[in-house]
């Protein structure tokens, strides 16, 4: 397990999962809200479609963040994120940008040169790439898809259709809420010991009159659980909230509702 490496490059300033940069068939990116055009409270890389962000913006800072990985705009697709835990498989050539699925939160191909894009702004992004059967999965996980086990169910389907072994599997989860300030009433900590029974317990604790709940480790447990190999994954140690460098995230817990938000990308290279 390594820290994410914090890059620049032509004004965007972005991460990268060590695990992930030695796979060399792919590219990827966790940006953060530098390098866009967007201005006023979605300055700058908003990659926000549902709010009052000029659309032709938007659209300009997915192309900025798809240059950097290598992704023509055509060719970039996105999740259509509503806290599902519905994955969307993608095999074959994909030629149009697509955001208009009915609640989608992951996404899974074996498409080189598609650049699979999902968002965060506090919920995890969770990337996964079998280096032996070339498959990559994008999924964005909040505390609904961390309940509901979206990033198992992804890894249930790599193996489904395409046979993927866990053991082959580099993952990486970026920047995102820290069990502090993951502050809650009881009916989190309740739904989340209904979907992990025992294993709960070791990831939700009281203070005061609030819960806590630790989503990171969940996520990471949930993974080697399932086979994915510790030294094959990444988890990013920054919290979206309270990390000191807050002016490189929007954050729904401490912006509210009227704020931008982060892309995250991940392409198989075309040979």
């Amino acid at each position: 397990m390594s820290e994410f490496i914090k890059k620049e490059k032509n004004g965007v300033v972005y991460y990268t999962s060590p695990q992930l940069a030695a796979c060399r068939r792919i590219s990827h990116a966790f940006f953060t809200r530098k390098g866009g055009l967007s201005k006023g409270p979605f300055e700058s890389l908003n990659m926000r479609f549902n709010c009052d962000d000029a659309r032709e913006n938007v659209l300009r800072n997915h192309i900025i963040g798809g240059a950097l990985v290598g992704a023509e705009p055509a060719n970039i697709v996105c999740t259509n994120q509503k806290h599902t835990d519905r994955v969307r498989v993608i095999k074959g050539k994909y030629t149009e940008f697509d955001g208009q699925d009915e609640g989608v939160d992951a996404l899974v191909s074996d498409v080189p040169g598609l650049c699979l894009t999902a968002y965060f702004a506090d919920c995890q992004i969770v990337m996964l790439f079998d280096h032996k059967k070339n498959v990559a999965a994008i999924v964005h996980a909040g505390w609904r898809g961390v309940q509901n086990g979206i990033v198992v169910k992804t890894l249930d389907i790599m193996r489904e259709e395409w046979g993927c072994d866990p053991a082959d599997i580099f993952a990486a989860v970026g920047p995102s809420i820290c069990r502090s300030c993951f502050e809650t009433d009881e009916d989190v900590p309740r739904l989340m010991e209904e979907a992990y029974g025992v294993f709960a317990a070791d990831y939700i604790y009281k203070e005061g009159e609030k819960w806590h709940v630790d989503l990171k480790n969940i996520t990471y447990s949930s993974l080697v659980r399932y086979g994915v190999s510790v030294i094959n994954i990444d988890m990013s140690g920054i919290c979206t909230v309270c990390d000191h460098e807050k002016d490189l995230f929007w954050s729904q817990r401490r912006c509210g509702d009227i704020r931008g938000v982060q892309g995250a990308m991940i392409m198989i290279k075309n040979k």
